[in-house]
C-alpha cells in the first residue's frame, strides 16, 4: 500500500529502522564513555593509593598446559581488574625466587629429592604434568607461588591495617610433611608460617580453609602446634588423625548455597574465638563453585562473595592472607576477581561468565536485527502469525515447514547470517555451504545444513519441537507446566577434519566436532525468548554430551542432578574423553558397590523464563539435589577394594582404543 509521499510502508520501516538503529548505536556510546570515565576515576585512586589493592604474583606461576587447571587464572584476574581501573603498576609485587632453606622447614629432604623424579609428579598431579618438560613446569609454578605467599605474608605483618594481601597463586593444602597430593607439591601455607616464625614472628595462626576438599596436609604438618589453628570446611574429610588446634566441618556431596552459608555461620565465629589470631591465613579455593571442573557442590556466585566477605569482614584490622587454592576450569577466576574489586571499592556486582557474555551478545544482534529486512512476501511484518499460518491445513492447504511451528527457511537463512553460524562454517573451509528445512520428520521439523549444494557431506542436523513438561516441585508448590523447546536430535560434525590422538572420537560421533555448539545454543535460547518459552531442552545420550552442555544446562529432576554430582566426584581429575570412553566401555566403577557405571539419560534444561530461573535456583531444588547426592554415598561400602585414585589413568580395552 501507497503512503502519502508515493513510497511503500517497507521504506518507510527501513527508514524506521535506520533511525532506531543510530539512536542504539548513540546510546552505546553514550554508556561507553560513563564507563570509562568511571575507570579513570578508579585508576587515579588507585594511583594515589586510596584504593591500591596489594597482590603477589609471578609469571612463573603460570602451569603446564592441561584440560583441569587454568593456566591463565592469575593472569586472568589481573587483566579484569586493571581493564576496570583497579590496578596501577605499584599494585602487583614480584616475589623472588626461594632457596631451599624455607623448603627443608617444613617437607623432609627425602621427600624434596624425590620431586626431581617424574614419577612422583605424576602421582600428586595426575593429568596437570604427564611428562618430563611438563613436571619440571608444575614444580617451578609451585615453587614460585609458595614464595608468593612466604612474600604476602611478610607484607600483611609489616602492614596489617592496609587490609588483605592476596597471593595470586598457592594454597597448596594437601602437601603433607613427607608426600604431595591432590596437585599440591609444597604446602606453601606452612612455609610462609615456618619462614615468617624464622624471622621472629612468635604470635597465633588462623588458617581459614574454604576449599571444597579438606585442608588434610596443612591440618597434618600443624597436628602438634597449637599455636597454628586449621579450620576447615569441606566436601569430606581426608584426615581423622588427632590434631592439637583444628576444627572441620564434613557438608557431603552437592552442597549449595543455604547450607554452606548456614555452616560457616555456626561454625567461623567458633574458630576465631578459639584461635586467638595474630595472623590469618585464607585458602579462598572456588572449586565449590557449581559447574567446577573438579568440584560437586553448588554454590552460586553471590554466595561465594557472601562467603569471603564474612571472613574478611572477621579478619580487619589483623595481617591477613588470601591464597587462591581450588579452582578449576576456565571460568575461576572470576570469583575471585569480584571479590579483589569489591575490596577495591566496588559494588561486588557478579562479572558474567562466558556463557552470559554470549547471550548478551546474542541478545545485542537480536535488537539490531532489521524486521523489515525479514519480509517474506508483501503479506506484511514476517514476524506476525497469520491467518493462514494458523487455518492454511483446514483449507487443504500445503502448509511450508516452521521450526518450532516458526521459523522458516527464509528466517532461518537469515539468523545463520546474521548471528556468525555462517562466518564460523566458511572459516572452517565450507563456503558454500547448503541449508534445507525438511517437515516430514516424525519428531519434527528438521534443518539440514550441507557442505555444497551436492548435499554429499553433512555438517549440522537439528530436529526440535515444542513440548510441555511438568514442572520439578522439590518444595511441594504446585507449578504451572513448562513450555519448552527440545532438541530432538542434533548432529554437529567436521567431516573434513581428522581425529586427533588428544581429541578422539567419542561415542556416537563418526567425525570431529563442528567446534559451534555455544554458538548455536546462543541462537536457540534467542528464539526461546522470542517465542516466550521456559527453556531450551535435551536429553543427552552420552556423558560428554551432558559435560559439553553444563555451562548453561542443569538437569530438571533433582535426582538425576544429584546422580551427576556424584559421577562428577567419581571423575575428579580425569578429561572429558577418558570418562565417556570408561562409563561406555564398563570400565569406571563405582567405588561403593564394585559395579560399573552405567550412563542414565535425563533431561537437561537451558532455563530462559524468569519463572524457571527462579524454581532451579530455588534453595528447595539445591536441598533436594544434596539429598540425592547423599543418597548415591548410601550405598553398599567397598571402599577397601583397590580402584583408580583420582588423576590415574582408566584401563583401556582394545574395543575403546578402537572406537
Amino acid at each position: 500500500m501507497k503512503d502519502r509521499r508515493g513510497g511503500t510502508a517497507s521504506t518507510a520501516a527501513r527508514t524506521a529502522a535506520a533511525a532506531v538503529d543510530a539512536l542504539r548505536r548513540l546510546r552505546r556510546g553514550v554508556r561507553w564513555a560513563r564507563r570509562e570515565s568511571v575507570r579513570a576515576g578508579r585508576r587515579l585512586r588507585a594511583k594515589l593509593g586510596t584504593s591500591r589493592l596489594r597482590l603477589v604474583y609471578h609469571e612463573g606461576y603460570r602451569l603446564p598446559p592441561n584440560e583441569i587447571a587454568d593456566p591463565r587464572r592469575a593472569e586472568r584476574i589481573i587483566t579484569y581488574l586493571d581493564h576496570e581501573g583497579w590496578l596501577d603498576a605499584r599494585s602487583v609485587i614480584a616475589p623472588r625466587r626461594l632457596g631451599m632453606v624455607p623448603l627443608l622447614r617444613v617437607h623432609t629432604r627425602d621427600y624434596l629429592e624425590s620431586m626431581d623424579e617424574l614419577a612422583t609428579l605424576v602421582r600428586v598431579s595426575g593429568a596437570v604434568a604427564t611428562t618430563p618438560e611438563a613436571g619440571r613446569q608444575l614444580l617451578e609454578a609451585q615453587r614460585w607461588a609458595t614464595a608468593g605467599t612466604v612474600l604476602a605474608t611478610a607484607l600483611a605483618l609489616r602492614a596489617p591495617q592496609r587490609g588483605p594481601v592476596v597471593n595470586l597463586g598457592g594454597g597448596f593444602h594437601h602437601a603433607h610433611r613427607d608426600r604431595g597430593g591432590g596437585f599440591c607439591l609444597l604446602n606453601d601455607v606452612a612455609i610462609a608460617v615456618e619462614e615468617a616464625r624464622a624471622k621472629g614472628f612468635s604470635g597465633r595462626v588462623l588458617v581459614i580453609d574454604l576449599d571444597l576438599h579438606h585442608g588434610d596436609g596443612t591440618r597434618s604438618v600443624f597436628a602438634d602446634d597449637d599455636r597454628v589453628f586449621t579450620f576447615s570446611i569441606h566436601a569430606d574429610a581426608w584426615d581423622t588423625s588427632p590434631a592439637a588446634a583444628s576444627l572441620d566441618v564434613a557438608l557431603g556431596p552437592a552442597v549449595g548455597d543455604t547450607t554452606f552459608l548456614r555452616a560457616l555461620g555456626d561454625s567461623l565465629p567458633e574458630a576465631f574465638a578459639r584461635a586467638r589470631p595474630d595472623l590469618v591465613i585464607y585458602v579462598a579455593g572456588v572449586d565449590v563453585a557449581a559447574g567446577d571442573r573438579l568440584g560437586g557442590w553448588r554454590l552460586g556466585a553471590d554466595a561465594i562473595a557472601q562467603r569471603d566477605e564474612r571472613v574478611l569482614a572477621l579478619c580487619r584490622g589483623l595481617p591477613t592472607v588470601m591464597v587462591m587454592a581450588g579452582g578449576y576450569g576456565p571460568e575461576a577466576w572470576r570469583y575471585t576477581a569480584r571479590t579483589l574489586a569489591k575490596l577495591s571499592g566496588g559494588d561486588g556486582g557478579p562479572i558474567p561468565s562466558e556463557a552470559e557474555t554470549s547471550l548478551a551478545h546474542f541478545r545485542r544482534l537480536r535488537a539490531r536485527l532489521d524486521p523489515s529486512a525479514l519480509v517474506e512476501s508483501s503479506t506484511g511484518d514476517p514476524f506476525t502469525i497469520t491467518e493462514a499460518d494458523v487455518y492454511g491445513e483446514l483449507f487443504g492447504k500445503q502448509v511450508e515447514a516452521r521450526l518450532l511451528g516458526f521459523y522458516s527457511l527464509y528466517r532461518l537463512e537469515l539468523a545463520i547470517e546474521h548471528y556468525g553460524l555462517a562466518d564460523h562454517l566458511r572459516a572452517r573451509g565450507y563456503p558454500s555451504f547448503d541449508a534445507s528445512l525438511h517437515g516430514n520428520a516424525p519428531t519434527g521439523p528438521t534443518v539440514i545444513i550441507h557442505a555444497d549444494a551436492s548435499h554429499r557431506e553433512v555438517l549440522l542436523e537439528l530436529c526440535m519441537k515444542e513440548m510441555v513438561v511438568a514442572a520439578p516441585t522439590p518444595g511441594g508448590a504446585d507449578e504451572a507446566p513448562l513450555r519448552l523447546a527440545s532438541i530432538e536430535w542434533m548432529l554437529l560434525q567436521d567431516p573434513r577434519a581428522v581425529p586427533s590422538p588428544d581429541r578422539p572420537l567419542l561415542p556416537g560421533q563418526k567425525h570431529p566436532g563442528l567446534g559451534c555448539l555455544r554458538l548455536l545454543v546462543g541462537m536457540l535460547v534467542m528464539a526461546c525468548e522470542r517465542l516466550g518459552l521456559d527453556g531450551l531442552t535435551f536429553v543427552p545420550s552420552q556423558y560428554h554430551v551432558a559435560a559439553q552442555g553444563r555451562s548453561l544446562a542443569t538437569f530438571l529432576d533433582p535426582a538425576d542432578e544429584g546422580f551427576w554430582v556424584y559421577l562428577e566426584e567419581l571423575a575428579r581429575g580425569r578429561s572429558v574423553a577418558e570418562i565417556t570412553l570408561a562409563i561406555a566401555s564398563g570400565l569406571l566403577e563405582d567405588p561403593r558397590t564394585g559395579a560399573p557405571i552405567r550412563w542414565r539419560p535425563a533431561r537437561m534444561v537451558i532455563p530462559v523464563s524468569e519463572r524457571l530461573r527462579t524454581i532451579m535456583g530455588s534453595t528447595a531444588y539445591a536441598r533436594a539435589v544434596e539429598g540425592a547426592a547423599r543418597a548415591q554415598d548410601r550405598a553398599p561400602d567397598r571402599s577397601n577394594e583397590v580402584h583408580p585414585a583420582p588423576g590415574d589413568p582408566i584401563p583401556t580395552s582394545p574395543a575403546t582404543l578402537e572406537a
